[in-house]
């Protein structure tokens, strides 16, 4: 299989490397020397698919999309993480078949992993008090809430979860956390009040107004989600760190994006009878 891949960040780089064990890979968009020892694409035509990066809201999501037109065969397979329009629209156009990798259930518990990792990270390098003892809040117990739970508890940190199902609270009880509902302010007024690290995971304004002034200025929030929890002018101190896994594992982050790309194919495979 002749494979064209496309750089966007460095999770692109370890992905390339990865993939190039497997299939006959060529690069382009690529500018860091590291991706030495995989050819370039300069001038190759009829690619079978094309791996490209995770959309990031500037732009259309991957360099030199328009030079896809020229290199891929008809029919081929594209695969990005977190499509755009224009990118949805290009591969309908070319009779392309069109793939979101972070969909990917195996990929988003994997990136979870990571994201609960570098946030603990942070939380020991940021804070002078150790997470040992400490009283930790995590705002959603979607996967990367369960995740940072666990790997907050593992820590020695006194952990509570908020949620809004009753099934997440239910889970939150059964793992060993402190549950509390974001529905109850009274709940929601107390796990603030006494937190000494905030983990949000909500990609919902949940610390506004009342809930915000319940946290304790020395509370430091790390905010794992895409959308900002609380306000830019918080008493509180605000760490941004959505992203996480592309800018401290890109290593494993680009491993993680091959594997699935790879677990697409073999699917595509075997659906196909193994052509």
């Amino acid at each position: 299989m002749k494979m064209l891949i496309s750089g966007g960040d460095r999770r692109m780089i370890f992905a390339a490397k990865k993939l190039a064990e497997r299939y006959d890979c060529a690069v382009f968009g690529f500018e860091d020397a590291e991706i030495a020892g995989i050819p370039r694409a300069d001038g190759r035509t009829g690619f079978d698919c094309a791996v490209l990066p995770v959309f990031t809201g500037n732009g259309d999501g991957a360099p030199c999309t328009d030079a896809l037109r020229g290199m891929l065969r008809p029919g081929a397979a594209v695969f990005a993480g977190r499509v755009s329009p224009q990118l949805v629209r290009l591969c309908a156009g070319n009779s392309w078949y069109l793939y979101d990798y972070l969909e990917r259930e195996e990929l988003a518990v994997m990136n979870a992993v990571l994201t609960a990792e570098a946030a603990a990270g942070i939380a020991i390098r940021e804070t002078e008090a150790a997470v040992f003892g400490s009283k930790v809040l995590v705002l959603g117990f979607g996967r990367i809430g369960k995740m940072t739970a666990r790997y907050f508890s593992a820590l020695g940190a006194q952990v509570t979860a908020a949620a809004r199902k009753p099934s997440d609270l239910a889970w939150i009880r059964a793992c060993g956390y402190i549950p509390a509902d974001i529905g109850d302010e009274e709940q929601m007024r107390g796990a603030l009040g006494t937190a000494d690290i905030i983990l949000n995971t909500v990609p919902a304004p949940v610390l506004a107004g009342d809930a915000a002034a319940a946290v304790r200025r020395e509370t430091l929030l790390i905010e794992l989600a895409s959308v900002p929890c609380t306000a830019p002018t918080a008493h509180f101190r605000v760490i941004k760190a959505n992203g996480l896994p592309g800018k401290v594992s890109p290593v494993t982050a680009g491993y993680i994006i091959a594997e699935a790309v790879e677990n697409i194919i073999d699917e595509r495979s075997r659906k196909n009878g193994g052509t």
